[in-house]
């Protein structure tokens, strides 16, 4: 379960299950992902349990006290899940546009990367917010995750309604090298850095967490795995130590499947603590030192923090 801005959200291997919601009184709501169901604490608990009745229901909720054996018994049914629906991307209008590269120039990303993006469809934009975009292998989006513009925004990161993980967004580039990232950014930062070092840009896969492996099952990764001279995954620097390991083994996870796909060995990378938490951040960082070499030696008062050459490779 994960905090996000006045909601939570329960995920399973990275992909979103619900949507928990708090009311004013105090009382929680819930949706899934698809938007075709919801309810109470009561219903969810259904939900889990097909088959539970309202009585049912409140002792599950109360801890199942002993007078609960006295209950009816019931045999969960198998659950469906309900069909999904497709995302269906907001107008992208004028606004959003200009408002949407500003935030991504802020973030140190060129307009040369941005247009590289935008004429993929894999950045797309939305009011108050940049969409980083997958697709099927019939051209159809079929995911995704909308990253605020603004820094007050109160759910900075969000999923549309009706993506799919297994879809997952992909920044073109040459074929021999093949990325796996967390994050549309960090995507959009790796083409950065190889173009700041004179280096052709890999291709770059975004997973959407280090605990996502859906999509690797899709022919169409699998054909960009398998073809690609080495696979790197750019791991992260997180916050704790148990964080840390949860993510390393996440990461791991999708090796030893990258392995299974293309029978060689992935690389996992991770930059340094000093280099920051991941290839966005990083790339920030990069463009701030050299923004800073730049500067009329007067208004320096020290040497920038080291070269940006060959960042990936340290």
């Amino acid at each position: 379960m994960k905090k996000e801005g006045l909601h939570y959200s329960v995920r399973r291997n990275g992909d979103e299950f619900y949507r928990l919601t708090r009311k004013e009184d105090g009382h929680f709501v819930w949706t899934d992902h698809y938007g075709s169901k919801g309810g109470d604490n009561i219903a969810l608990v259904q939900e889990l349990e097909p088959g539970t009745n309202f009585v049912q229901a409140v002792y599950r909720l109360a801890g199942e006290p002993r007078v609960s054996h006295a209950l009816p018994d019931y045999t969960p049914a198998p659950r469906q899940l309900p069909e999904r629906t497709p995302p269906v991307l907001p107008q992208q209008t004028s606004e959003a546009i200009e408002q949407g590269r500003a935030y991504l120039q802020k973030r140190a990303i060129s307009p040369e990367i941005i247009q590289r993006a935008e004429a993929c469809g894999m950045v797309r934009y939305a009011p108050d917010g940049v969409l980083f975009c997958g697709y099927d292998a019939q051209g159809q989006i079929q995911n995704a995750t909308r990253r605020a513009a603004s820094p007050d925004n109160p759910v900075p990161k969000r999923d549309l309604k009706g993506s799919s993980k297994s879809f997952p967004p992909v920044l073109l580039g040459e074929t021999n090298k093949v990325w796996i990232v967390e994050g549309g950014a960090d995507a959009l930062a790796l083409h950065e850095i190889a173009k700041r070092q004179g280096d052709l840009a890999p291709t770059v896969i975004v997973s959407g967490g280090a605990n996502v492996r859906s999509f690797l099952d899709q022919e169409n990764i699998q054909a960009l795995l398998k073809q690609a001279q080495s696979v790197t995954i750019a791991g992260e620097n997180e916050k704790d130590q148990a964080t840390q390991i949860k993510t390393d083994q996440g990461h791991q996870r999708q090796a030893e499947r990258v392995a299974e796909i293309t029978g060689k060995p992935a690389n996992i990378w991770a930059p340094k603590p000093s280099q920051g938490k991941d290839i966005a951040d990083m790339n920030e960082r990069i463009a701030a030192r050299t923004r800073q070499s730049k500067a009329p030696a007067q208004n320096q008062t020290h040497s920038p923090a080291g070269s940006t050459s060959r960042e990936l490779e340290r």
